[in-house]
């Protein structure tokens, strides 16, 4: 269960796929221009629920300068399970922006989605649901951003994700 830090009123504590789930809209909901997800397999109790593809085809429509981009490590469970998520970014191929992680994080356990410049949802590691939301994380977000960004860089296209055109 979720639990406000007494650090901050913008930070809680989140233990649980829930709490990732509830936070991970909140925080879609709460953003206006980017989104950035890095994640080691797009983790489906999370990121493919109807709530939360529905909240991010609602984000990436709200304004054409709206944009997601998705960095994942292994892309197969995500792949073979037929990931909601995965075929909304092939509708949305403009807006949704998906790519293969060829180049390994500083912290290989770790999992976030960044929202704008000042929102943070973190996994202290990517294959458990323990970590916490900040909804004011500008100084966190600053590194993690250059650190998504360079991953981004060297990232490639996963040939499954792509949609064909007939």
């Amino acid at each position: 269960m979720a639990e406000q830090s007494p650090a901050s009123a913008d930070l809680w504590l989140l233990d649980g796929a829930i709490d990732f789930r509830v936070y991970s809209e909140k925080l879609v909901a709460q953003s206006h221009r980017s989104i950035a997800i890095l994640t080691r397999d797009l983790d489906a109790l999370v990121y493919a629920t109807p709530e939360f593809v529905q909240h991010l085809s609602d984000f990436v429509r709200s304004t054409r300068n709206a944009q997601v981009q998705i960095l994942i490590k292994n892309t197969k469970p995500a792949i073979e399970s037929g990931h909601n998520l995965v075929r909304l970014a092939q509708r949305l191929s403009s807006k949704i922006l998906v790519r293969k992680m060829t180049v390994e994080p500083n912290n290989k356990d770790m999992g976030f989605m960044l929202g704008d410049t000042d929102k943070l949802l973190y996994k202290n590691d990517d294959a458990v649901h323990r970590g916490f939301f900040n909804s004011a994380a500008a100084s966190e977000i600053k590194s993690l951003r250059e650190e998504f960004n360079y991953l981004w860089q060297y990232g490639e296209l996963e040939p499954e994700f792509q949609l064909l055109h007939i």
